[in-house]
């Protein structure tokens, strides 16, 4: 619009505006605005320019030469080639323009998803590193304090409780240095092929070394063993998370119940019956907010991982039960 004003007025006052002018003006429009633009552009000039003419013949009494000149073939013709040079030229400067921001884009988005990598795999060893140390450490402190109790009364039963000691330990130094040797590329496959993810068929020797601590776990399982790693994976963290919790806070347990459904969808059910209190009404269950807590949650980001959720709360007369249904896709079975 400007570029044709420019042009009626230099030619109404007869300033000899010349068509090299124009041009240039198309092909910075062009270039620096859109291709839309400097065809509009383009347009109007003629327009003016033959609006030029006419004004120039009523004021005049006859069409003046910048008049002509701006509605000569060289003219159109030399605003027609800045016009198309300009659109190349802008137009491949957006498209440059258009990939050095898709780029960086892509590569922002890429050290996005490198972050969120990283925070889960920082989340995942956590909960790696609490469920050893957690079980191991619970089990030891247990088997010390039987094995101290009973070391004046039955010997042979508290050197056997020290054995089991060393045993346990050495487990969770091996899963500890396992996951440790994991975190880098190189001990990665050789930590994957020495310790597989824990399964199901682990559960009756998980159960025996609670036992083995003093917690009287009875195991009930149904149903047969047939889905995936990772689902039966789940499933023995939170029952090793479970019972840890049992040997940690419940006070005096009489039974704590592991109960394992593993139909299509795989329920299980961890119950203990202590009262969380002892001699003198001090509160020792995590039901009243005992622990920092992480287990629960670990809990739960391992049920939801494969489809699941976790319950947990007080039984009422006394006791803790944690209920967990795990409903596994078609690709997690």
């Amino acid at each position: 619009m400007v570029i044709g004003l420019a042009t009626v007025t230099s030619t109404v006052v007869d300033s000899g505006l010349d068509p090299l002018g124009v041009s240039l003006a198309l092909y910075a429009l062009a270039v620096h605005r859109s291709d839309r633009s400097a065809w509009i552009g383009l347009g109007v000039s003629v327009l003016g320019g033959g609006l030029a003419v006419a004004l120039s013949g009523v004021l005049h009494g006859d069409g003046t030469r910048s008049g002509v000149a701006l509605l000569s073939p060289v003219f159109v013709l030399v605003t027609l080639v800045a016009v198309l040079v300009g659109v190349t030229v802008g137009g491949r400067r957006r498209y440059v323009a258009a990939l050095v921001d898709r780029a960086e884009r892509l590569a922002r988005e890429q050290q996005q998803r490198e972050q969120l990598a990283a925070a889960a795999e920082r989340a995942r060893m956590t909960r790696e590193v609490h469920d050893i140390v957690a079980h191991g450490i619970s089990v030891m402190v247990s088997l010390a304090d039987g094995a101290d109790a009973i070391a004046d009364k039955d010997p042979r039963r508290s050197r056997e409780a020290m054995t089991h000691i060393v045993e346990v330990g050495q487990r969770s130094l091996a899963d500890m240095r396992r996951l440790l040797g994991a975190t880098d590329e190189a001990g990665a496959a050789a930590a994957a092929e020495l310790q597989p993810a824990p399964t199901l068929d682990g559960l009756p020797a998980l159960v025996e070394s609670y036992r083995a601590a003093g917690l009287p776990v009875v195991l009930e399982s149904r149903g047969e063993t047939r889905h995936s790693e990772g689902v039966q994976a789940a499933t023995y963290r939170i029952v090793q998370e479970a019972l840890t919790n049992a040997l940690r806070h419940a006070v005096a347990p009489e039974e704590v119940r592991v109960e394992l459904d593993l139909g299509t969808v795989v329920r299980l059910a961890v119950t203990d019956d202590g009262r969380g209190d002892d001699a003198d009404g001090a509160d020792r269950h995590p039901a009243v907010g005992r622990g920092s807590g992480r287990g629960l949650l670990g809990m739960r980001e391992r049920a939801r991982m494969v489809g699941g959720s976790v319950e947990a709360g007080p039984v009422p007369g006394g006791g803790w039960r944690v209920h967990v249904e795990l409903e596994p896709g078609e690709g997690t079975r």
